[in-house]
């Protein structure tokens, strides 16, 4: 294989966060005194310049990476996965040079393109043309090189008629654009990509999945940080999964990932143990626990897509509210939503005072692809826009079967289908 094109030698990077002690309240007229007593000190002391440091200041070190080692091979495309503040950014911001690390080392070998927030390399004041220009010699193309490719990057970004306007006016979906553009046109030797493919429109979107293709082909080195863990299942071969700034496991994409899904949903399922829900004597109607269970009725939370799931609501209401409507809303693991279901008002109605019922959703088929999946439960009057109560991530299930990039489907929802080849 040669040499590794990326080595991270047990990288660490250290912040110091501040935190402001609070004081004890100070009536103003002692402010107004202690005022006055300086004022008489600068006029007969003579100036100093030296000055003592803030008292009400605290100062704690803070660790986004500690102890990180591994390497790329040329050619290698690695996935980076983890919680928010794991520490997936800074350490690109390291691989980028953006950001020193405060221990270990880092070694490239090759042209570096990188591709992280909102208008990183660009300057807000120069025009996308001169901008063109400066974020392709950041990223070590001289002049000819950009000058070579400067139509085609405009093309690809779709910017033409505001190429000679200057960035502050563009919105961040063109600047992404333009910022991908350049980083995919340098050439690179390693290409360096945080949440990309989550911006921009569906064309947009096809058209960036479509030149990462091009360079996976011409063995293009990617690091590849996103929260999608499609995207992270499809694009690499190798996963890191990062926790509190060290890494937690490396290897096959399918292993980190499942691995990294079953200690998340670990740690929700003890936060809603938790919880403790119990009726708020102070609501109308509260919701006291929600369950899953198996068409048998055995309690259950790990199906097959395509079985049947039952869903029981157990609720409280201190009066008939006959415009009550229930909902259930179902968000991968990372909480984004996919969508819902609500009842029917005049079909299901609470019409009296009941201390403790039970409303059941049957999902029949289950027809999510695999993957881990949260349940909120929500009650509310659709007329008046008022909730009564509402349990963020109240259950979760995880659905074992196809991959959500397998080769019949693709996404969290399976749909049943048949193809036809008429002619």
């Amino acid at each position: 294989m040669g040499n590794p094109i990326i080595t991270v030698d047990r990288l660490g990077k250290k912040y110091l966060l501040s935190h402001q002690r609070r004081e004890p309240y100070i009536a103003l007229r002692d402010v107004m005194v202690e005022k006055a007593k300086t004022l008489g000190r600068y006029f007969v002391r003579p100036f100093s310049n030296t000055s003592s440091p803030d008292r009400g200041t605290a100062l704690e070190e803070f660790w986004a990476l500690r102890d990180v080692s591994f390497e790329v091979n040329p050619g290698d495309r690695v996935g980076i996965i983890g919680r928010n503040g794991a520490g997936k950014s800074t350490l690109l911001k390291i691989l980028s040079r953006i950001t020193e690390p405060t221990e270990g080392r880092v070694r490239l070998r090759g042209r570096v393109a990188s591709l992280l927030e909102v208008g990183t390399g660009f300057h807000p004041e120069l025009t996308g043309r001169e901008n063109i220009f400066l974020n392709g010699a950041i990223m070590g193309m001289t002049r000819r090189e950009v000058q070579a490719k400067f139509d085609r990057i405009v093309d690809f970004a779709e910017i033409e008629r505001f190429i000679d306007t200057p960035i502050k006016f563009y919105s961040s979906g063109m600047q992404m654009r333009l910022g991908f553009s350049v980083a995919a046109h340098t050439d690179p030797d390693i290409l360096l990509i945080d949440e990309i493919l989550a911006v921009g429109d569906a064309s947009f979107q096809a058209k960036c999945l479509n030149k990462l293709a091009e360079l996976k082909e011409q063995d293009k080195t990617i690091i590849l940080v996103s929260h999608n863990l499609t995207n992270i299942t499809e694009h690499s071969r190798t996963v890191a999964w990062l926790d509190q700034g060290a890494v937690r496991l490396i290897g096959e994409p399918e292993t980190v990932v499942n691995a990294y899904l079953e200690h998340v949903t670990a740690g929700m399922a003890a936060a809603a143990a938790g919880s403790g829900l119990t009726p708020d004597a102070g609501r109308m109607i509260s919701i006291l626990n929600v369950a899953t269970s198996s068409a048998g009725e055995l309690p259950r939370t790990a199906f097959d897509r395509g079985d049947t799931v039952l869903v029981d609501i157990t609720y409280s209401a201190a009066t008939s509210v006959p415009g009550a409507v229930f909902g259930v809303s179902i968000q991968d693991v990372h909480g984004y939503p996919l969508g819902g279901v609500v009842t029917d008002p005049d079909s299901i109605k609470i019409a009296a005072p009941v201390e403790r019922a039970v409303l059941r959703l049957t999902l029949d088929p289950l027809l999510f692809n695999r993957g881990t999946y949260t349940l909120s439960v929500h009650v509310q009057d659709p007329r008046l826009k008022k909730y009564y109560d509402m349990r963020r991530r109240a259950a979760r299930i995880t659905v074992d079967g196809h991959r959500a990039s397998g080769r019949d489907s693709t996404g969290y929802i399976h749909y049943p289908h048949q193809w036809e080849q008429l002619r």
